[in-house]
């Protein structure tokens, strides 16, 4: 249903509450929208004081024509409509008129993008001019269309016009945003709008692992926190969350015991401000308490802790506490927490923290260039479709036997080589050196680190040297950028240190050569950790950067460590000092819910993050992480050695290596099909490789699933693992993801940028149509000169065709920070260059 009101575009999207316009509404007090109640809100939602990165929500003030950017309405075709009185400014405003005790109506905006973790605010002014009702929804959706939580905040009883805001934080897998103008179904009032406004304070960079209680591994406790309850329970429930699928119920029945769920420690800088907030719901009895702890190095805690109670009312409550990092903390904790005296039931949900060394939203942008992979500098888009573009595979002619794609294949010492390692241009030009991770058939070395050179990255010599060139598999390998004579020329980060088989550090190395590798800092650990890690050099930032694995607890039968995968991040400029690790990355339930493969024994399968690398490339990082589909885990309180399950290669985003963003969940190197030798179990090098316009990534992959035996087939998994090879794909510059224009043609828009370069070039294959591209002012106003209507269609496929504008070829100066919006009427848009 399409309907136009005064200039107002207004298209109808079915009901609200019944169950076809949304799914599930979560607001600040837990009720959800069904049947034909209002919902139930506290007024005590406030937003933060200091924002920045004002979004661009289309037509905010119902002023535009019906040519603009539109709203969607729902309900009766003349229950919303474009008005000329009451106005707050302008000229027009939105007036929603519901004269139904059974049905809502709304008016919902286009989608903006958003990352995970990014704390925005909405707004808009309201004037109810008869009966009560109106409300403003924040509303969070993922990628397929599905709602995640809302926000809800209703207009005040006040006369006149009163300003609603509602605050909210991204979930990890959120990729858009809505602000939604409600009349519920149980009211009937008349409600003006004008002026809303979308303002996002950045995203958080400090984070508790396992946050929202989705991850299953430690069910039914909860995963990545310890719980101590002599009085009670804590355990994860899968119903009556906050967001997401799962929440964590404490219950105190004792007098005399307290109760509690205990972070995983991260890192703090003394000095550093820390607000750390939850939400909380009262089941039933005294509410619990939450605990923001400082740490010292040795783990002891600073007292006293800071302290808020979850309060009485009951619903939802977003409990808050803030405090400066006193001298001497290394690191905090977060305790949820029943005191020992206290009897109850409360729930928790979205652990979170923000700190005043979060920065807001960067404007500034290099003269590198800037890809779709993630939404970092992307406002919103309509009439595209995001798409991931798998690589081709490229391999070694001689080896097509052995499978598509494959470069290598099993020597006479190495059976099974694979990558994680490195592929580095050869210093002298001559071509490319691999190292990789093999065991050594005769016994030298259970995970060893390989050696081969190449002239053309296909045909790879292994013979160089005669075996293992280092006892320890490579975590990566990277060039010394401060190469001279006489100094080492590549330095390698590895686990397992010497005379401990399973050691929970990680330690570096440096060689002259690539093949004779002596150990750095004595011999000594550089980094905690364990497992599988990978290092790059950020020439950016002139920095090191390693994505290493901390698991949170030893497993009590041995060194090995126990708990989820997950990947963290610590930057050196030297290999050998390193930063804290920090959280990075983990999966989501996005991740879960996209498992096609059946659980095993009974089991309901889960995602993991086995390791990522994180590479520069042009103005972002980009990173693979090592998706792993557990379908069996024998010991899921324990070693997680044995779990079994396929991985795919993802692709990510991020601008700090702390806040990663994937709009699209594509697997990045295809599998192949049921017996080939990339079917089962992927990893990736450490390393892209740019030749000429061509991008290189190297992997490799097992037959067969992680850990799965002959025994085990078929009750634990179904294809035993074995046949590792390494193999390449391979890319046109820049072409991994791209906005893919649907019939009729769409645009992309920006986010604000102020960039150093002033020549614009876009990445595109028009496939028969052509792009335009319009610079706007901050506010989204078109820039004369630079409208649409000035520029110059692109009509040829290219990889880097120069923008102009007439006569013009370069962006404006003098605006401030500019937006730009790409039209595109046919293809693919795959980056832009502003050099």
């Amino acid at each position: 249903m399409l309907f136009v009101r005064s200039g107002l575009v207004l298209r109808g999207v079915g009901t609200i509450g019944g169950g076809v316009a949304l799914l599930l509404v979560v607001t600040t007090t837990g009720t959800a929208l069904a049947g034909a109640q209002a919902p139930v809100v506290r007024s005590d939602v406030a937003a933060s004081s200091v924002w920045s990165g004002q979004r661009l929500i289309g037509n905010a003030g119902f002023e535009d024509d019906a040519s603009a950017v539109r709203w969607s309405a729902s309900g009766p075709a003349s229950a919303v409509s474009v008005v000329g009185s009451p106005v707050r400014s302008g000229g027009r405003a939105a007036r929603i008129v519901d004269t139904s005790t059974s049905g809502g109506v709304s008016l919902r905006s286009d989608p903006l993008t958003t990352i995970p973790g990014e704390e925005v605010t909405a707004s808009g002014w309201a004037q109810r001019t008869s009966g009560a009702g109106g409300w403003l929804y924040l509303e969070f959706w993922r990628a397929g269309g599905s709602r995640i939580s809302a926000t809800v905040v209703p207009v005040p009883g006040a006369s006149g016009w009163q300003r609603v805001s509602a605050n909210g934080v991204a979930p990890d897998e959120a990729t858009t945003l809505t602000v939604l103008l409600y009349s519920a179904q149980a009211e009937q009032s008349t409600t003006v709008w004008d002026d809303v406004t979308v303002a996002s304070a950045g995203p958080v960079r400090s984070r508790i692992p396992g946050a929202g209680f989705e991850e299953v591994r430690e069910n039914p406790g909860p995963t990545q926190w310890t719980a101590a309850a002599p009085g009670g329970s804590a355990t994860v429930v899968a119903s009556g969350a906050r967001t997401g699928k799962r929440a964590l119920r404490i219950t105190d029945n004792s007098t005399s015991e307290p109760v509690s769920a205990l972070s995983r420690q991260v890192p703090v800088a003394a000095g550093t401000t820390v607000t750390a907030s939850a939400w909380a719901r009262r089941d039933s009895g005294t509410a619990g308490v939450l605990y923001l702890e400082y740490r010292r190095a040795d783990g002891s805690r600073i007292e006293p802790p800071v302290t808020a109670s979850g309060g009485a009312v009951s619903g939802w409550q977003r409990v808050r506490v803030s405090a400066a990092a006193p001298s001497g903390a290394v690191g905090l904790t977060v305790r949820l927490y029943s005191l020992a005296a206290a009897t109850g039931t409360t729930t928790w949900d979205d652990v979170e923290l923000r700190t005043s060394a979060d920065p807001g939203y960067a404007e500034s942008v290099g003269t590198g260039t800037v890809l779709f992979v993630g939404d970092q500098r992307v406002e919103s888009y309509q009439g595209v479709t995001r798409m991931i573009h798998p690589g081709t595979k490229t391999g070694d002619p001689a080896l097509a036997g052995t499978g598509t794609g494959v470069v290598l294949a099993g020597g006479t010492w190495d059976a099974n080589p694979r990558v994680s390692g490195t592929v580095l241009p050869a210093p002298d030009g001559s071509g490319y050196r691999m190292w990789y991770t093999a065991a050594d058939a005769n016994g030298r070395c259970g995970y060893c680190t390989g050696y081969a050179e190449s002239a053309d990255g296909l045909r790879w010599n292994r013979n160089v040297a005669s075996g293992p060139v280092h006892t320890f598999a490579p975590s990566g390998v990277v060039e010394n950028p401060n190469y001279a004579p006489g100094r080492p020329r590549y330095f390698m980060l590895h686990a397992h240190g010497p005379g401990a088989p399973v050691d929970r550090h990680y330690y570096a190395a440096q060689s002259t050569d690539g093949i004779n590798w002596v150990p750095m800092n004595s011999g000594n650990p550089v980094l905690p950790g364990w497992d599988v890690a990978n290092v790059s050099y950020d020439p950016a930032t002139a920095r090191f950067v390693a994505m290493t694995k901390q698991y949170p607890v030893a497993y009590a039968a041995s060194t090995r460590p126990a708990g989820p995968r997950t990947v963290w991040v610590s930057t050196s400029t030297n290999f050998v000092t390193w930063t804290p690790p920090r959280p990075s990355f983990a999966t989501d339930p996005g991740d879960d819910d996209a498992i096609t493969d059946a659980g095993r024994s009974g089991s309901t399968p889960w995602a993991e993050v086995y390791g990522m690398p994180a590479v520069r490339y042009g103005e972002q990082y980009l990173g693979l992480p090592w998706i792993f589909d557990i379908v069996d885990s024998p010991s899921p309180l324990a070693d997680p050695g044995p779990d079994k399950g396929r991985q795919h290669i993802g692709l990510a985003a991020s601008d700090d290596l702390l806040v990663w963003s994937r709009p699209v969940r594509g697997r990045l190197v295809q599998p192949g099909i049921s017996g080939a030798w990339d079917w089962g179990y992927q990893l990736t090098a450490s390393t892209l490789l740019t030749v000429g316009d061509q991008v290189r990534l190297y992997y490799s992959a097992f037959a067969g699933e992680h850990s799965c035996a002959g025994a085990d087939v078929p009750a634990r998994c179904g294809v035993p693992m074995g046949r590792s090879r390494v193999g390449l794909a391979t890319w046109q510059r820049d072409r991994f993801v791209s906005f893919r224009a649907q019939a009729g043609g769409g645009t992309v828009t920006t986010r604000t940028l102020s960039p150093a370069g002033a020549a614009l070039a876009v990445n595109v294959a028009p496939a028969g149509g052509a792009l335009r591209v319009e610079v706007l002012d901050a506010a989204g106003v078109p820039v004369p000169g630079h409208t649409l209507a000035d520029s110059t269609p692109i009509t040829a496929n290219s990889l880097a065709a120069r923008v102009s504008w007439g006569t013009t070829s370069t962006l404006p100066t003098g605006i401030g920070p500019l937006r730009l919006r790409f039209h595109l009427s046919a293809g693919d848009l795959y980056a832009y260059t502003i050099s």
